[in-house]
């Protein structure tokens, strides 16, 4: 029995880090010591988001986590007016600015949902490394920036000054903190917040990782925890889900570890339910397991034992896998047991062949969906009549599985992220939000929905506990699951049945074609809306061109004169240089715009809706002089 592999996983996790450089992803925990730290949450698969933009209460989180001050988290304070304590993020923001990090605003906010310049993140990690302001000759921040770069601290971290951070970004730059000298000589950065070295001078993740945390523990009562671990609830702090809170949020099933010291406590409640369908290479050997179509690798002891064929748990049976920090099996339990339910949006539907407990195969019907906070998931059913698009609760009855279609309920409003609440409705700290259009999916933010107003057809489906929502699954509220470019021919031909219809386009740079016969799309050339299902075009539909003169235009938002409030950019927006006397386009970069906006360009931006419908820019034209 290989118990000792997953005892000693933990030390050498390497998540996989969407857009990070190879050389960032490939140093074995790396990832998983950040993500231990608190400086990144990783979703359930490992991955993060790396190429969003990351808005200044995120970033002060990050930073705080990678600071001398990381274990001095108050549970909820607040010194700013636009940041409540009831913010996820105000006790970070609290701690950031008083010990001099980053500031607020001269009217007294400290705009949480804004855009981080790069110039800001790095003259936080020059401070970190003990420069002050006494230590630059010139204006900032052009003798900030050359410190930034001279120090290393730049390494792999694209843009210039006024270019907006990208998660990626902020990780990139806390990962070469960590490795630089501080100001004087002497020590790495890392060495003043605990962390150890190799022999070789450089930062060891893996035995730093293993100070960092103890565990992973499965919590059956608060009181047992803090019993059978040795804590003190005196001045213990918890982290839930990568969120300061307080130790009444940790219940029964979550998933704990422990730092060195035991005052901190880093929780997670991340569940998957399903059907245990196969053991690789063996149940007695249970090194890769897989429920409901994906799979897993234990990662303790008690994962392995609880799976393996010395367990309760049996192939064919449903269980509930109780999930550690970066998206390994950190124990398992009986679905019945634990009694979860699990909602998930339809994204598929099919049959193909299973084994039943008694190894013997079998072909089933099966639905594929997505929960709330982006799991996918697979069912065997045997009902056919669900479709892409339905919206299904699973749940279970011994080892019997029962399916219900849901239908919206009547949450609606408009968002507000500072007090989290849409319309008279409170949402909880760390809500899953899903939009959804199709079959397509995307998983959106609370700050991604601020001012937005949601109508009640656009709510496929809510949870809710402890009077606040917890999990939102949204119908085309945002625009986000569509794809952005340009079409640059539409042809349509014949009438009625016989139509057609001939269409280039620009998606992500590269062109594309599709012939129709039987239908057609009412488009023209120009800037649109595309929808795919399963790699399939289903629609197509012409965004409305941004009118009046632009007055601002800083990559991440813009204004325009004579009106009040803003466009935000989408993180995604297409960018394209429409070249001079041609009709052709080629593919360009935010950047790009930028700079062209400065010099004076022309520019025309293109939105699929309003701001208030969750509109944003997502397609920008340059026009080369």
């Amino acid at each position: 029995m290989k118990v000792k592999k997953y005892i000693c996983a933990l030390l050498a996790a390497a998540l996989v880090f969407c857009g990070a450089s190879p050389s960032f992803a490939a140093d074995d925990g790396v990832i998983s010591l950040l993500s231990a730290m608190g400086v990144i949450v990783p979703s359930e698969d490992g991955s993060f988001d790396s190429g969003a933009s990351v808005t200044r209460a995120e970033f002060a989180r990050m930073i705080v986590m990678a600071s001398p001050y990381r274990d001095s988290v108050p549970a909820a304070s607040s010194v700013f007016k636009d940041v409540p304590a009831t913010n996820a993020y105000a006790p970070y923001i609290k701690v950031a600015v008083s010990n001099g990090l980053m500031s607020g605003y001269s009217d007294g906010s400290f705009k949480p949902s804004g855009v981080l310049p790069l110039e800001q993140a790095a003259n936080v990690a020059l401070k970190l490394l003990g420069y002050t302001a006494a230590d630059f000759r010139g204006g900032f921040p052009e003798a900030q920036m050359s410190a930034f770069r001279s120090n290393g601290l730049s390494a792999g971290v694209s843009g210039g000054v006024g270019q907006s951070v990208t998660k990626g970004d902020a990780a990139r730059i806390i990962y070469n903190l960590l490795n630089t000298t501080v100001k004087g000589g002497g020590q790495k950065y890392a060495e003043t917040i605990g962390l150890k070295l190799s022999a070789s001078g450089d930062v060891d993740y893996a035995a730093s990782l293993s100070d960092s945390m103890r565990g992973p523990f499965t919590v059956t009562s608060v009181s047992s925890l803090i019993s059978e671990q040795g804590l003190s609830s005196e001045g213990l702090t918890v982290y839930k889900n990568g969120r300061v809170a307080p130790t009444s949020d940790i219940k029964r099933y979550d998933i704990v570890y422990l730092n060195p010291s035991k005052t901190v406590v880093w929780a997670y409640d991340k569940k998957i339910t399903g059907i245990y369908e196969r053991a690789t290479p063996s149940q007695n050997d249970p090194s890769v397991i897989t429920v409901s179509g994906k799979e897993y690798e234990p990662e303790s002891a008690a994962a392995f034992s609880a799976l393996s064929s010395g367990g309760n748990l049996r192939l064919g049976s449903a269980v509930t896998l109780l999930m550690g920090r970066d998206g390994r099996v950190a124990d398992a339990v009986s679905a019945t047991v634990a009694g979860v339910s699990v909602v998930i949006y339809v994204t598929g539907t099919g049959s193909k062949t299973y084994t039943n407990a008694n190894g013997r195969e079998y072909v089933s019907g099966y639905i594929a969906g997505v929960t709330a906070d982006g799991s996918l998931l697979e069912y065997p059913v045997k009902e056919t009549w669900y479709k892409t698009g339905d919206v299904i609760k699973v749940g279970f009855e011994g080892n019997e599985m029962t399916t219900a279609k849901l239908s919206g309920g009547s949450v609606s409003g408009a968002v507000d992220a500072e007090l989290l609440t849409i319309g008279t409705l409170s949402l909880s700290e760390d809500v899953r939000i899903l939009d959804t259009y199709e079959g397509a999916y995307a998983s959106v933010s609370v700050q991604r929905l601020d001012g937005v107003t949601i109508f009640a057809d656009e709510v496929l489906c809510h949870e809710a506990a402890g009077g606040k929502i917890t999990a939102l699954i949204l119908n085309d509220a945002t625009g986000d699951c569509g794809t952005y470019g340009i079409i640059t021919s539409a042809k349509k031909t014949g009438s009625d049945m016989s139509v057609s219809g001939e269409y280039s386009y620009l998606t992500g740079g590269a062109a594309r074609s599709l012939s129709t016969q039987g239908s057609a799309f009412g488009v023209t050339a120009g800037p649109a809306k595309f929808v795919f299902a399963d790699e399939r075009l289903i629609s197509m539909r012409n965004l409305r061109g941004l009118t009046g003169k632009v007055s601002r235009f800083d990559g991440a938002e813009l204004t325009v004169s004579g009106t009040v409030g803003h466009w935000d950019i989408s993180d995604k927006a297409e960018i394209y240089t429409k070249l001079s006397n041609s009709s052709n386009y080629a593919h360009a970069t935010l950047d790009d715009a930028t700079e062209a906006f400065d010099s004076g360009q022309s520019l025309d931006f293109y939105y699929d809706d309003t701001p208030d419908g969750g509109g944003q820019i997502r397609v920008i034209i340059i026009r080369e002089q």
